[in-house]
């Protein structure tokens, strides 16, 4: 859900008040029952969800009804019965996502290549067609169709691989997946970790959830209102007639600010889930886990949304290779590819996913010997393993915000070029800012570099990524910072696109 959306907490509240007071009033003359608990819960969700997208409901709703009703005929059936079952269900499920998400690049950008398309040619299907974003701009594809489609074909492996193959509820199996804190951004849940929380729920509201959820909530809301949303608005290389044509240090510096902004929009918004979530009662996934500490790329994806790399790792990659392990590079390649496609329809997530892949290659391939090389010279070669992973994560950032191929290319031509780094083009980048543009941003960087300092030493401490940050004094600071220093105007969460 759009947290920074007013009318989210608006429906929250309408919908709690009344709820809560009915059930505290239940629950006092003994005329309460558990699954009313249930019932709550999947209004709430669905209520939400319609509001988010209206026109996509029913065909959320249809998804919903058509995967527990398979799902439960897979549970009733054995051995190549119930894998047909849950094969199809997945090209099914699979196939959705596809025609919502990834009809206009399969048609214009991949068949366009080799055949003229007429203009004309989304008038011949039935279904409407869901314009896709290649701007970094709110869209109409399907609100979380990306992670509740992964959520949903997770559950039907691993319904299929369970030991015990009880039936399951109907209101449990719409909760997993419509649980309104998640469903839009994330956390990927799975069934082991976050079904058993869901069955047969009840509200569990204590002290101490209440007082750990604020913790997440009010790190959240700073992440993403005073330094993501801040962030954003110096964010644009939209046009190929701005500055940075030919400026080196406009690409980068721009690149970098897209690294922090995409981090504290994407870890904000999992956070405030997080929060919710435990208000509930409910335990979600650490999503993040300091990213930006990473000293390999490697360490890097074991850090960022990690919900998402482990279903690739256990439902793609895994499966992919099997016992042939010695084309593990291979699939791995193939693997962070897909992850890249997943993101987007466009070239450029391809192009994005395909580099980290490479890159996760050339670590393992090359990675112990240029430790020990740079150890000769360096006492902590911790520290360049360091600046290293960030700059590439910069560079692949670069990928990431442009979907723009033709952009795309001018930019790499710029870092490329020795004389785009004069020191007028740097000078061209400082003038570029007004007095006042240049003292917001600057608070704003430093307001973040504070983060991540905190982030690193906690790292180095051993402790939890964000122990420090999670701390009461620290959330006070943060909260009240929030009030103070939250953008007027706020921005889409990135990841909703996708």
């Amino acid at each position: 859900m759009n947290y920074s959306d007013f009318s989210f907490w608006w429906i929250l509240i309408l919908f709690s008040v009344p709820f809560f007071t009915v059930r505290a009033i239940g629950i006092s003359q003994n005329l309460w029952r558990n699954v009313y608990d249930s019932i709550g819960l999947m209004s709430l969700s669905m209520l939400l969800f319609f509001n988010a997208s209206a026109s996509s409901f029913v065909v959320f709703l249809f998804e919903i009804i058509f995967n527990y009703l398979m799902v439960g005929l897979m549970l009733r059936r054995q051995g190549t019965q119930a894998k047909l079952i849950a094969t199809l269900l997945i090209i099914f499920d699979v196939a959705v996502l596809a025609y919502f998400k990834y009809l206009i690049f399969f048609v214009e950008d991949v068949i366009g290549i080799v055949a003229t398309i007429p203009d004309d040619w989304r008038q011949a299907f039935i279904f409407p067609i869901f314009n896709r974003n290649i701007n970094l701009v709110s869209t109409r594809i399907p609100p979380g169709v990306s992670f509740y489609t992964f959520q949903m074909v997770a559950f039907v492996v691993d319904s299929l691989k369970a030991r015990k193959k009880k039936p399951i509820k109907f209101i449990d199996y719409i909760n997993f997946v419509a649980f309104f804190p998640q469903i839009v951004a994330g956390p990927i849940e799975r069934r082991t970790n976050f079904f058993p929380q869901i069955e047969g729920f009840r509200f569990k509201f204590t002290v101490d959830n209440f007082y750990e959820a604020l913790r997440w909530i009010s790190l959240g809301m700073f992440f993403k209102f005073v330094l993501a949303d801040n962030i954003a608005p110096y964010i644009n290389l939209s046009s190929i007639n701005e500055p940075w044509v030919n400026n080196a240090w406009f690409v980068w510096f721009h690149a970098f600010l897209f690294t922090l902004r995409i981090y504290f929009d994407f870890a904000g918004y999992s956070f405030v889930a997080l929060g919710l979530a435990r208000i509930l009662g409910i335990k979600l996934t650490v999503n993040f886990l300091a990213p930006y500490t990473s000293q390999s790329i490697n360490e890097f994806w074991q850090r960022w949304h990690i919900t998402l790399s482990t279903w690739f790792r256990d439902y793609v990659f895994i499966p992919l290779m099997g016992r042939n392990k010695k084309w593990a590079a291979f699939y791995l390649f193939i693997t962070f590819t897909l992850s890249g496609f997943w993101h987007g329809a466009a070239w450029n997530f391809i192009i994005w996913g395909a580099y980290h892949g490479a890159l996760l290659l050339l670590l393992r391939y090359l990675g112990r010997p240029f430790d020990r090389f740079i150890g000769q010279w360096i006492a902590k070669p911790q520290f360049i393993s360091w600046g290293l992973t960030f700059a590439a994560v910069n560079l692949g950032c670069l990928f990431f915000m442009d979907a723009d191929i033709n952009r795309l290319m001018m930019k790499l031509k710029t870092i490329i070029t020795p004389w785009a780094y004069s020191p007028a083009n740097l000078g061209a980048l400082v003038a570029d800012y007004s007095v006042n543009q240049g003292t917001a941003l600057i608070l704003v960087l430093i307001l973040a570099m504070a983060i991540l300092l905190l982030e690193h030493l906690a790292v180095w401490q051993e402790k939890f990524e964000y122990e420090l940050l999670l701390s009461p004094w620290v959330s006070s600071i943060l909260l009240g910072l929030t009030i103070l220093l939250a953008a007027n105007i706020p921005s889409e969460f990135i990841y909703f696109e996708f």
